[in-house]
């Protein structure tokens, strides 16, 4: 009798609780999906988005799937919080360039959803790349394009000089992009620019820039982009500390 009731009162307990993907989503991860570490999920839009490798020699392809609530998830807005993952994915990858990424073909009982992404049956999302070593070609630069249209654009300034700051989301790892491009003044007014925002970003001053680089803007115009500026534009890398 004494058994049964503590076994009532844990369960009435248990009831009372949140779901352990609400409460605590990270152990969530650990028991439900055993085989996969931390590494292997981003968190992009409010979407819990993990990721599978496949490795065919220099090729990566990356299978993202996006879920709410521990469930896998078609809401609004699924794609782009994929596609974004993946952005970060290969950035990490190849961090000393830009990705080269194949074009898309659809899957089996899959289509393609863009240029160079594809969707499987069972919705989720598709891409294959793998790191250049040699400048960047016109594709490649269809990539650039495409990742950077899914940041988050603002207006800012340092001093009487206008900028467009593109911001993507944290990666798994904290690590953050930014490409800030000015109306004019210099590379220091740029740089004064983009610590300003990391500063104003990041809650403590343990943040670190890890790469500062030159940059370019890019529009579509039919089939191939155009670099629309390469003046004063720079693209940061950097982590807020706990």
């Amino acid at each position: 009798m004494k058994q049964s009731l503590i076994l009532f009162g844990l369960l009435l307990i248990a009831g009372c609780m949140q779901p352990l993907y609400e409460s605590d989503y990270p152990l969530y991860r650990q028991y439900k999906y055993w085989e996969s570490a931390d590494q292997d999920w981003q968190e992009v839009d409010h979407f819990q988005i993990q990721v599978y490798r496949t490795q065919s020699g220099s090729k990566t392809a990356l299978r993202l799937v996006p879920q709410r609530s521990g469930m896998p998830s078609t809401a609004d807005g699924y794609i782009q919080a994929a596609q974004k993952a993946a952005f970060n994915l290969m950035h990490a990858a190849c961090s000393s360039g830009i990705p080269g990424i194949d074009a898309a073909v659809a899957p089996a009982n899959g289509r393609t959803i863009d240029r160079f992404f594809y969707q499987y049956g069972d919705a989720s999302v598709g891409v294959t790349f793998f790191c250049r070593s040699a400048p960047p070609r016109g594709m490649d630069l269809a990539a650039e394009q495409q990742k950077w249209s899914l940041a988050e654009r603002r207006w800012d300034k340092i001093g009487n000089v206008k900028a467009f700051v593109d911001t993507l989301p944290a990666a798994a790892d904290g690590r953050r992009q930014m490409r800030i491009r000015l109306f004019g003044g210099t590379l220091s007014d740029n740089r004064k620019l983009a610590r300003r925002i990391v500063q104003n970003t990041c809650p403590n001053t343990n943040f670190r820039i890890l790469s500062d680089a030159a940059g370019v803007d890019i529009v579509p115009t039919g089939r191939l982009p155009e670099v629309v500026s390469d003046e004063n534009v720079r693209i940061y890398d950097f982590t807020c500390a706990p």
